[in-house]
């Protein structure tokens, strides 16, 4: 099949009702199939012309029919109240049953009119589609061609990605474009499966929490009962180690989907929580870096304590210090990368707060360089802030993706926030859009494949895989306006987060 800038000019002339430029038979076939487009000849095109023509006519005959049904309705209405009262049965014989029957007979006629308009009804309502899709159709070869709403949007969606995919075979673009939002329609129906599993049992914990939790878990592989089972579970053991419920359902997630399991895992939580205490983080966040640095686990099966001391030198953020800690890289070049991020959000007019650090850490351990990520990052942010108070978290995240440009990036992701508020009901704009970034955070992501495992590999057969393409540390912004934290180095109100990890995106 042609190109995806040849399909794009000649949706683009549909679109605009202008001639559009031609293409072979076959191509305007496959995009009809894919229900792109409409193709209809001249006679097809006369024939609707003329059907619309009667419209006006067709629904003033059915406002007439809906007139008379209106005051045979209120006949009968007199009847029933008639045959029901108490002088009916003072009448006579003759006369009642003249009511009985009278009243026998209007009901028939109601069922007829009723059916009857239901059917003029349907009548007129494919009549007004036939007139739209005049309005839709533009002059092409020896008959017509307009844009089906699919078309419309897939026109839209193509525009903002064409300068990646303008040489490629437009079938072999749609095909990833579809398999792309039958991922999400997936993550979003077993996302909507997981929390009808978790809720009942975690009433206590914020909604939106859970359905972050949800999205996560539907992006790994098993099945729902299973993978349910195993994080509730993990839940319930991780309880006295956190009287925190984010941190609690943080570490709960990402030790359900560690390859050794919860019973394995939970004595290596433990001892790592003993350790980042011993390192001065707080027993409010203690729950939390441990989870990180277990994520962070390296081939030996060690973890990245000793590098945890340095960066809390960095960085009051005690998530963002873990994070920086379990990447492999020399300190001075991710800390100076650090440094240089957050002086820029600084000389932005950002005050020192959890979610500058948060920002600059996600953008320091990205293979992103510092300079250039800007504009990137600018037109993200301005983009989400029609949905988030504070979105510097959640853009610094979007934008560590390196295989999208920004406008691509915001496409895709209004594309998860519709699939997902189908989904999730009642929760507020602000928390779908969160959702939406945690769906497609880690697609086709080199982002941070660079944990630290350097230590010499164990002979056993065993691989400690933790960040990678696959799966990709991130926190969910519930935007409630603002919170006196708890579980940060900052104190102050500032922008609310909790944190969870979640599965990558391969799409």
């Amino acid at each position: 099949m042609t190109n995806c800038q040849d399909v794009f000019n000649f949706l683009t002339g549909v679109g605009r009702r202008s001639t559009p430029p031609a293409l072979a038979d076959a191509d305007v076939a496959s995009l009809q199939q894919s229900n792109l487009v409409r193709r209809l000849s001249a006679e097809e095109y006369a024939q609707i012309t003329r059907n619309v023509a009667a419209l006006s006519a067709t629904q003033e005959a059915l406002a007439a029919e809906q007139a008379q049904r209106s005051e045979l309705a209120a006949r009968l209405q007199d009847d029933y109240r008639k045959s029901h009262s108490i002088l009916f049965r003072l009448e006579g014989r003759e006369k009642q049953d003249a009511i009985l029957q009278r009243e026998a007979s209007e009901q028939a006629k109601m069922r007829d009119a009723s059916a009857d308009i239901a059917t003029r009804d349907q009548t007129v309502d494919q009549m007004i589609a036939q007139e739209s899709l005049l309005g839709t159709l533009a002059p092409y070869g020896d008959g017509y061609v307009g844009l089906t709403s699919t078309g419309a949007m897939a026109l839209r969606d193509l525009g903002v990605r064409l300068y990646r995919v303008s040489d490629l075979p437009f079938a072999e673009y749609w095909q990833q474009s579809q398999q792309v939002t039958g991922e999400l329609n997936t993550i979003a129906g077993k996302s909507g499966q997981y929390f009808g599993a978790l809720s009942p049992r975690l009433g206590g914990s914020d909604r939106s929490g859970l359905w972050s939790i949800a999205v996560g878990l539907a992006k790994r592989e098993g099945d729902v009962a299973t993978l349910g089972s195993v994080f509730l579970d993990a839940y319930a053991r991780i309880g006295g180690l956190s009287h925190n419920d984010e941190n609690r359902l943080m570490a709960a997630e990402l030790i359900s989907t560690l390859p050794t399991g919860v019973a394995e895992s939970i004595p290596l939580l433990t001892q790592l929580e003993h350790d980042v205490r011993k390192a001065d983080v707080p027993k409010e966040s203690s729950l939390g870096v441990a989870s990180i640095l277990l994520l962070g686990r390296r081939t030996d099966g060690t973890f990245a304590t000793a590098n945890l001391p340095g960066y809390l030198r960095l960085t009051r953020s005690y998530e963002s210090a873990a994070l920086l800690a379990i990447v492999n890289r020399p300190f001075d070049e991710l800390g100076q990368k650090f440094q240089q991020l957050r002086a820029m959000f600084g000389a932005w007019g950002f005050q020192p707060s959890e979610d500058v650090e948060l920002a600059s850490s996600y953008l320091a351990v990205s293979d992103l360089p510092a300079e250039g990520i800007n504009t990137k990052l600018a037109i993200i942010s301005k983009g989400m802030s029609t949905y988030l108070q504070y979105p510097l978290v959640a853009s610094s995240i979007l934008a560590s993706i390196p295989v999208l440009e920004a406008n691509d990036t915001l496409n895709l992701l209004e594309q998860a926030y519709g699939i997902i508020g189908r989904t999730a009901g009642g929760l507020s704009q602000a928390e779908l859009i969160c959702l939406a970034v945690r769906m497609i955070h880690g697609i086709r992501t080199e982002t941070v494949t660079g944990v630290d495992t350097t230590a010499t590999a164990v002979p056993a057969a065993v691989r400690y895989y933790a960040y990678g393409p696959m799966y990709f540390f991130v926190p969910l912004i519930i935007a409630h306006g603002a919170y006196y934290s708890t579980y940060s180095g900052f104190g102050g109100a500032h922008p609310g987060h909790a944190h969870f990890v979640g599965g990558g995106f391969t799409g």
